[in-house]
């Protein structure tokens, strides 16, 4: 067990050690397999390379005309509220963008 918990945390490729293109190629894939109406990106506060990344994955995804939402926490409980309120509105926006 203690093996595979090594594996998988391994096995997760941080920016730094992997060329950007791979992994934006990876999520377009993604995204048109499974149809998505917008991306929520994910960026841990102090973790400057998904957050220096964070840019390309939105300069992407606006070529493809899919929003993305940018959130930045520290997994604290603090920013909850703020972050629900984030969430929900970028969620009514996208629904409004289906119906058009």
């Amino acid at each position: 067990m203690l093996a595979a918990v090594g594996e998988r945390s391994l096995s997760i490729t941080c920016p730094c050690f992997a060329p950007s293109g791979a992994r934006l190629n990876r999520l377009v894939q993604l995204s048109r397999d499974f149809r998505v109406d917008g991306i929520l990106y994910h960026v841990l506060r102090g973790c400057h390379l998904y957050g220096m990344e964070a840019q390309a994955v939105e300069d992407r995804f606006r070529e493809l005309d899919i929003p993305t939402l940018r959130v930045e926490t520290d997994y604290s409980l603090e920013d909850t509220e703020q972050l629900r309120t984030r969430a929900e509105a970028f969620v009514e926006m996208l629904s409004a963008r289906r119906m058009d």
